[in-house]
């Protein structure tokens, strides 16, 4: 499946999210000054990739979590641009020496990251635009 990436930039539009399209395959969704989310088609297959910039996650077509009872949610790539704007679907990262290492995406109700947490890693969960609030979610390693 190919993102319609027109739909990207009109639902961003809709919801009060900055975009730019800044490639005929791509199209950057800027959520906080330095967190910029990534939408990409592949060029030459039918392939797609949601990413942040600059760290190893990604996913193809949209995103699914899966909780420890086997109960799941899948959220189609618009449904993920909606979410961010309205807090249904979180920012986590995870820090390491005061460093970040990784960025995901996760829905509101099926957070379960520190489950699998590392010695000395730090878990930061929270909305988009909330980085300096006191009401995000902070958990550390042990």
């Amino acid at each position: 499946m190919r993102f319609d990436l027109d739909m990207v930039c009109e639902r961003c539009s809709e919801v009060g999210l900055a975009c730019v399209r800044r490639a005929p395959e791509e199209v950057a969704v800027q959520l906080e000054p330095d967190v910029t989310l990534l939408f990409q088609n592949a060029p030459d297959e039918d392939d797609n990739l949601i990413g942040f910039e600059g760290t190893p996650w990604h996913s193809h077509d949209g995103l699914m979590c899966v909780d420890s009872h086997g109960i799941y949610v899948e959220l189609n790539y618009l449904d993920l641009v909606s979410g961010l704007a309205d807090g249904t679907v979180l920012i986590c990262e995870s820090w390491v020496r005061g460093a970040i290492e990784d960025r995901w995406l996760v829905p509101r109700d099926f957070v379960d990251e520190c489950r699998h947490m590392k010695d000395g890693e730090e878990i930061r969960i929270r909305p988009v635009g909330s980085r300096n609030r006191e009401d995000s979610t902070e958990n550390r390693g042990a």
